[in-house]
């Protein structure tokens, strides 16, 4: 990706464009947004926080802002193609423990733009045409808000669960203590030192 991703990411979300002419001039788009515009995405998911910013640095560290890059060009073989980059940290719900769960999200993906559905590939992927640009039908009004929301609609696991659920982390660190204690004397233990000290 030729843009820079430390700069200061403006809020305005991805807008409807010439999916070819945005290709054929090179343009690059980039900003940040409020998740709470992707409503396919937020289905199912637990309330998401609200985003106040106006300009963003770096790479959003909270949930609730979505930060894109998107990067038209054409290459050797005059083919259209879009670069898109995602950033965003998602609240999901853990199907474990049902706590909240952070899915940070940095996903980039080549996309070829084809003028027609019928020159989508509908043969099953072959091992070598994995890394191959996703073929997808532009237009002169294509949606780009709508692709960045499909992106992280993919991204987001079908059962969502931590790798360590924090209940899990607090009992096991409570295992370890009982373990670390010297072992309780047994009732016939403390009544054998109880007699030893009456003689």
């Amino acid at each position: 990706m030729s843009e820079d991703l430390s700069a200061a990411f403006r809020f305005s979300a991805p807008p409807i464009v010439d999916a070819f002419d945005f290709a054929r001039r090179g343009q690059v788009l980039k900003g940040a947004f409020s998740v709470h515009r992707l409503d396919r995405l937020l289905e199912g998911l637990p309330e998401q926080p609200v985003a106040e910013l106006t300009v963003l640095e770096g790479p959003p560290a909270v949930p609730g802002i979505v930060r894109y890059v998107i990067e038209g060009r054409r290459t050797k073989d005059d083919l259209s193609e879009l670069v898109v980059e995602i950033q965003a940290n998602l609240v999901l719900e853990c199907q474990r423990c049902l706590g909240a769960l952070i899915l940070p999200v940095n996903r980039q993906t080549v996309f070829q733009l084809v003028r027609r559905e019928s020159d989508l590939d509908d043969e099953e992927i072959e091992e070598d045409d994995f890394g191959q640009p996703e073929k997808i039908v532009g237009s002169p009004k294509f949606n780009l808000c709508d692709l960045v929301e499909d992106e992280l609609i993919l991204d987001v696991p079908y059962v969502p669960r931590h790798d360590v659920c924090p209940e899990t982390v607090d009992l096991d660190a409570q295992a370890e203590e009982e373990a670390g204690r010297d072992e309780p004397l047994s009732p016939f233990a403390v009544l054998s030192q109880l007699k030893t000290k009456g003689q």
